[in-house]
């Protein structure tokens, strides 16, 4: 999308009953907006929206309570993302090594391995063709090079580029084996998430086949599901308490059923990568007679390199950003405070966070910010400030870019895959959704069927907030924009 762009000068003029607006914009407009805003989802308290031109020092040309703080949710990740590209550059690469130690004969490495991570999101199969243990496998070959099969030592993981702090303090509690809120480490592995695949078992009442991909002792089902006639209907639930490495699996699979599958998360990244990293160089037909062990060893001249793996920062951006995928948003984060700050902590990335934000001429004391991924519903932001955020990104280097790893209304690739989808509209809008419960959010960039480019941002947080109502209202809002514009 081809910005044009200039400094915004916001400004929010209250009407009654809670209604906000500035500047003269078009009848039409002015008139379709007001009427597409009526009767949101939420009491005007959490309603909070503004619209500018995309170009152009002039006010707001439609609001309501545009300077209201709300819970912006994966609106955060606009933050996030732009300021690990100030400060990372496009060209910076994640990096993950395998090293060895120790003399080799006849196949047997009398040493240890070391693999030292440097918080790459990408030790997965989203950019292997879906094969999960691509990297492992190539480090496999790096060894069998090496003419090493079996190491006496072992496994030793050095995870120190980030803190041990797994989750944000801020995060709801009991939703820790859910996918949205896997723990971040500067070792990870396929998204620190295992599948949990569920079939019907060889004959009507006998135990289901429980397994998990990747196939790996690190967890452990325990399974009270059982096979009914292809008549019944599945019906299965699988958890995880937090601290645990058991997965219960109950419910009813019909004989019929070809099978079903669900994602949750872990809670020890490094022990996890390492568990899995072992069993597959074990199938790889490379023994590792020690243990898996964390540890702050960094490589000396003792130390061979075995395999480097890199990735790129501007497609982890974009996985973070279209697909909303909070994970990526954290690691990347994490990565900026490991490379730019003194420590691969939050606190850190928060605090080059508020001074990329100055950086840009906004105030940082706008931006109540507190994790990278919008997970922490104390992420409260005024549509206004988004606004002008945005409008600021539009104007900086970045934006060539950072807007493109937006979403596209009606491209396959993101969150607004469903939505925006008809000729008229697809491809018009770049933006950013954000979801939690009773808060749902849509922030970017739109261009109206005149060509004139706009900024927008809508929040909404009440109890009737959920994604069918949230969208809804958003879809309406832009939709009068993208018409009347």
């Amino acid at each position: 999308m081809k910005q044009k762009i200039l400094a915004l000068i916001a400004a929010a003029l209250t009407l009654s009953p809670g209604w906000a607006g500035a500047g003269a914009p078009r009848g039409d407009l002015r008139t379709a907006l007001e009427r597409a805003a009526r009767k949101p989802p939420a009491p005007l308290s959490g309603v909070s929206i503004a619209i500018a031109e995309e170009g152009g020092d002039a006010p707001i040309l439609f609001g309501v309570n545009a300077g209201e703080p709300l819970t912006i949710a994966s609106v955060s990740k606009t933050f996030s993302t732009a300021a690990a590209l100030a400060g990372l550059g496009k060209d910076y690469r994640f990096r993950t090594v395998l090293y060895r130690s120790g003399t080799v004969a006849n196949g047997l490495l009398s040493g240890s391995l070391l693999v030292v991570g440097g918080g790459d999101p990408n030790l997965s199969g989203r950019f292997y063709d879906n094969d999960i243990h691509a990297v492992f496998d190539r480090w496999a070959d790096g060894l069998r090079a090496a003419g090493v099969t079996r190491v006496s030592g072992d496994l030793l993981l050095n995870a120190t580029f980030f803190d041990d702090v797994y989750r944000n303090p801020g995060w709801p509690s009991g939703q820790e084996a859910r996918w949205y809120e896997a723990p971040v480490s500067a070792l990870s592995f396929n998204d620190n998430c295992v599948s949990v695949c569920v079939a019907p078992g060889k004959r009507p009442g006998a135990p289901a086949a429980v397994r998990f991909q990747p196939p790996t002792r690190f967890v452990q089902a325990v399974s009270s599901a059982r096979t009914v006639s292809a008549r019944r209907g599945a019906r299965v639930a699988v958890a995880r308490r937090a601290g645990s490495n058991v997965v219960t699996v109950a419910g009813t699979v019909p004989f019929s059923f070809g099978g079903w599958s669900t994602v949750i998360a872990i809670d020890d990244p490094p022990r996890y990568f390492g568990t899995v990293l072992k069993e597959r160089f074990a199938e790889d037909g490379i023994t590792i007679d020690g243990d898996v062990l964390l540890s702050s060893a960094r490589p000396d001249a003792t130390w061979a390199t075995v395999a480097t793996t890199t990735s790129d920062l501007l497609p982890s951006i974009a996985v973070a950003n279209k697909r909303s995928q909070s994970f990526y948003a954290e690691q990347i984060f994490k990565t900026l405070a490991a490379e730019k700050g003194t420590a691969g902590s939050w606190p850190e990335a928060l605090r080059l966070e508020k001074e990329f934000l100055r950086s840009l001429g906004l105030d940082p004391a706008r931006y109540d910010l507190h994790d990278g991924s919008g997970l922490n519903p104390q992420n409260r932001v005024a549509a206004l400030d988004v606004v002008r955020f945005l409008k600021a990104m539009a104007a900086s280097p970045l934006a060539d870019d950072w807007v493109p790893t937006l979403a596209i209304s009606g491209d396959g690739d993101g969150t607004l895959r469903h939505r925006f989808r008809d000729h008229a509209v697809r491809g018009r809008v770049y933006a950013k959704t954000g979801s939690l419960d009773r808060v749902n959010s849509l922030a970017g960039y739109a261009t109206a069927a005149s060509g004139r480019s706009y900024v927008f941002a809508v929040i909404l947080n009440g109890r009737r907030v959920n994604d069918g109502t949230g969208h809804a209202f958003e879809d309406r809002i832009l939709r009068a924009l993208l018409v009347n514009g």
